[in-house]
């Protein structure tokens, strides 16, 4: 489990976004071979409750977290529902960050925003754990290698550089004859629904009043902040990344309305 370290007082942040949950013991094992390569690591958990294999809701949790972590942060992404297959092992290398993980869509988003300089395949095995798992390259691959960059190992020595990344794209609001069928794109741990609808878009839509159909049930109230919203009667606000969504007050808008994730929104416009 070593190599020889370039520049040890380089000690970026390791940020660490898994599906492992908390009941095994996969991330605690996760930040041991971080630690075990880079004991002065400095690591955040950013979320390890992503969806079991979900990888557009990592895609999400990734791409709307980044610009808040100081740059040349590392971002050890691993919902990877693909290990053990012949998906690739990445480090991308943005304008102002790195990230580490399976090149299945879960790191697409982030890096676009951020603009990608280069792009390594993870192919040096002298960075990985001896025995490499089939079921757990995040312990024995993308680990030891945020370790070993995060301890000033170059991006360049973990393999080749490739030229493309495998995109991931969240489904765009459809225009159909009435007003625009959105998708509920995340409910998050309060129960708030996110669309896949940016406040640019719906202020634009919207300008004169709306009606937001879902599950046999409508909503037609915005407000700015969930405290000025009503008590247990559904309304729509934005959310901190800037996304709509469908909110109650002090309550659970997704079993309120009996909504899950991937279900289907009408929006109208009025006036």
């Amino acid at each position: 489990m070593t190599a020889d370290l370039q520049h040890p007082t380089d000690n970026r942040f390791i940020v660490l976004l898994t599906d492992f949950g908390h009941i095994d013991a996969f991330v605690g094992i996760l930040k041991g071979v971080i630690l075990s390569i880079h004991p002065k690591a400095r690591i955040v958990d950013l979320c390890h409750e992503v969806a079991p294999q979900d990888i557009g809701h990592g895609a999400h949790l990734l791409d709307i977290s980044l610009e808040y972590f100081p740059k040349g942060s590392i971002f050890c992404a691993v919902v990877d529902p693909g290990v053990g297959s012949s998906r690739r092992a990445v480090l991308v290398e943005t304008t102002d960050y790195f990230l580490v993980g399976p090149d299945n869509g879960v790191l697409w988003p982030a890096a676009g925003r951020n603009k990608i300089r280069r792009i390594i395949h993870l192919t040096r095995s002298r960075y990985f754990l001896p025995q490499v798992s089939a079921t757990f390259h995040g312990r024995d691959i993308f680990g030891p290698v945020a370790a070993y960059l995060s301890a000033g190992i170059d991006p360049g020595a973990f393999g080749p550089q490739v030229s493309r990344l495998n995109p991931f794209t969240f489904k765009a609001p459809e225009l159909y004859e009435h007003g625009l069928i959105l998708t509920v794109r995340h409910i998050d741990g309060f129960g708030n629904i996110g669309l896949n609808l940016a406040r640019e878009q719906f202020s634009s839509f919207a300008k004169k009043g709306f009606c937001m159909r879902v599950s046999q049930t409508d909503v037609d109230k915005y407000y700015d902040s969930y405290a000025a919203g009503p008590e247990k009667e559904a309304f729509v606000v934005t959310d901190s990344a800037g996304f709509m969504e469908i909110a109650v007050k002090n309550g659970h808008a997704a079993s309120q309305l009996n909504v899950e994730k991937n279900d289907t929104v009408f929006l109208t416009a009025r006036g």
